[in-house]
């Protein structure tokens, strides 16, 4: 819990330092967390499924006319499992409203664990401009690794719906 108090702290440092610069934008949504078990055959797979909610912020840079890059900072708050993620997308835009997105996510689990805090997604998904600064977005993270012993035995995916605000 002490460590879930630090981490929002310095994001609300962050946002309100960075509040009104162009390209930052507020998000918050829900979020699905699949979590899946391999128990070596014993009782085959286990699984389980919660929803959530997340609630974050981002800074997008314009490489060029069609590709943006947005890393950003999303903290998800779901049954017994709350995490920090730290996706990187790359958004190709298609239209002026729609695009793609892709890119690296890395997440880290504030619970107190014993073993494989940090992971490493690969997500994907769309996003639709809806005005110059609202928008809404969906992507599923896919677990890649997961650091520690059952690093291999766990895999923890994640399906994010929601929308935002961006200061320009």
């Amino acid at each position: 819990m002490r460590k879930s108090f630090i981490l929002i702290v310095l994001f609300i440092g962050i946002v309100s330092t960075t509040y009104g610069q162009e390209g930052f934008a507020v998000r918050a949504g829900f979020n699905n967390v699949s979590i899946s078990v391999d128990t070596g055959g014993f009782f085959g797979d286990v699984s389980d499924s919660e929803l959530g909610f997340y609630v974050g912020g981002g800074y997008n840079f314009e490489v060029c006319e069609t590709f943006d890059i947005e890393p950003s900072l999303l903290f998800s708050f779901v049954d017994d499992l709350t995490s920090l993620y730290l996706p990187i997308m790359g958004k190709y835009r298609i239209t002026d409203q729609f695009n793609v997105q892709a890119g690296p996510q890395i997440n880290y689990l504030l619970e107190d664990l014993p073993d494989g805090e940090f992971g490493l997604d690969i997500a994907f998904g769309g996003g639709y401009q809806i005005d110059d600064n609202w928008f809404v977005e969906a992507r599923y993270g896919f677990q890649i690794s997961r650091a520690g012993d059952f690093g291999d035995a766990v895999d923890i995916n994640t399906l994010t719906v929601g929308a935002g605000y961006r200061f320009n």
